[in-house]
């Protein structure tokens, strides 16, 4: 082995299971090359460009990670992350929430619900099915607005007997088949979105109990 092989060998190996999934994945902490996409984390405001942030320092730092995108969704991504920050850095974080600012344990955070898909009918012809995505259909998103995750969650649409794979779409085509449905459909997607996995934590902040989740809310920390 040459000297980087030796080096990476020699890191210290810590062990966890991925809350939703329930992968048991080994990671090694934070490397000097991890800096940078740290800073595009903690500083990006774009979801998306921080999500990317967050997926390159899994990949540098768990050897599995590759071979399970697309079987693991965001929840167990963010929670992995979080893991290896806890034995990188410390093992709390320092949170701005509603103003204020809040110090949390990162082992305090859970996760709720689970990876499912749901077919919703809209009629004796028609109806879509919908699934969890996973880390391998974000990374194929433009960004992360609500109109975007409808999108991926999508995977095939059954009208009059055909079927229709989204992922053979076009984004704009997809659009134009999403500003076509029904509207009460919508709000069956919407609902269905609400319920997908995530972390979470319940928070006191001034003496009154909150409840704080969703997709890289735990990713403003100092």
């Amino acid at each position: 082995m040459n000297i980087i092989e030796n080096l990476n060998a020699a890191l210290p190996n810590y062990e966890t299971t991925l809350p939703v999934s329930k992968r048991k994945v080994y990671f090694t902490p934070f490397k000097v090359k991890d800096i940078k996409n740290l800073a595009i984390i903690l500083e990006e405001k774009n979801k998306k460009a921080a999500f990317i942030g967050m997926i390159n320092i899994l990949l540098n730092n768990c050897v599995e990670f590759k071979n399970i995108i697309d079987d693991i969704c965001l929840a167990d991504a963010e929670y992995l992350f979080l893991q290896i920050r806890s034995k990188s850095i410390e093992e709390k974080l320092n949170l701005i929430i509603d103003a204020e600012k809040v110090q949390l344990d990162i082992s305090d955070i859970s996760s709720k619900n689970k990876m499912y898909s749901e077919v919703i009918f809209i009629s004796d012809t028609m109806n879509i099915e919908l699934k969890t995505p996973t880390i391998k259909d974000l990374l194929n998103m433009k960004d992360f607005t609500t109109e975007d995750l409808i999108k991926t969650c999508i995977k095939k649409i059954i009208l009059k007997n055909e079927i229709y794979f989204t992922n053979k779409f076009v984004p704009d085509q997809l659009k134009e088949i999403l500003d076509n449905l029904p509207l009460n459909c919508m709000s069956k997607i919407e609902a269905f979105l609400k319920k997908q996995p995530e972390l979470y934590a319940n928070i006191n902040i001034n003496g009154e109990t909150k409840e704080v989740s969703g997709m890289l809310n735990f990713f403003t920390f100092q």
